[in-house]
């Protein structure tokens, strides 16, 4: 991704998050698909950590009709309780946010709102095994959806959501377009279910 492309991406991420206090997270090892992740600090317009990819727009996803655009960069919000302060902590939530952002790319395919993938997890001990992609909901400001990078290029910004079992079992039940209505019920905002975690606090 060009300086002048990051420099849009980030006053995009700073105004509708309301805050300008973005970490830039580098990746560990870079294979020429290079995406850098943007962490942002809990605040008090929204109390939770945001991850920002930056640069998996590099890659110019095919065409399908009543596409939202052929390039995205995902967002990831994460509970205030994960101390993402801890290298370790935030390191594995950016390495789950990059996984996703890759997704398109490396199998040549369109991702949009509403999709949702799992992949193969042998670690015990980590229960998130897919993503579902959805709009970035809980920002007020419906803008933080399109970012205009170029004259030609005009990003979409899509949320995605770390699932784990019990969660992609209710997915594949009711459907995308309830399963988003699930993460983000109109009646009681104390049962949102929006915010990643590495292990789901709030069990079925």
């Amino acid at each position: 991704m060009k300086q002048r492309e990051m420099d849009k991406l980030i006053k995009h991420f700073d105004q509708y998050f309301e805050q300008s206090d973005c970490l830039v997270l580098h990746p560990i090892v870079d294979d020429g698909y290079h995406i850098d992740v943007l962490l942002y600090k809990p605040n008090g317009k929204y109390p939770f950590w945001k991850l920002v990819t930056m640069g998996a727009s590099d890659y110019k996803m095919p065409p399908v009709a009543n596409s939202i655009s052929q390039y995205n960069e995902y967002i990831m919000f994460v509970d205030e309780s994960e101390d993402l302060n801890d290298k370790e902590i935030a390191n594995w939530y950016r390495c789950k946010l990059v996984m996703i952002a890759t997704f398109a790319h490396y199998n040549q395919t369109h991702i949009t709102y509403g999709h949702s993938f799992e992949w193969e997890n042998d670690d015990s001990d980590d229960e998130m095994i897919a993503a579902f992609i959805e709009f970035p909901q809980v920002v007020e400001n419906v803008g933080i959806l399109r970012c205009k990078l170029g004259m030609f290029k005009t990003v979409a910004c899509l949320q995605t959501v770390l699932l784990n079992k019990n969660e992609l079992d209710l997915l594949t039940k009711i459907g995308p377009e309830a399963f988003s209505e699930y993460l983000y019920p109109e009646e009681d905002d104390k049962k949102q279910h929006f915010l990643s975690e590495k292990r789901r606090s709030e069990k079925f």
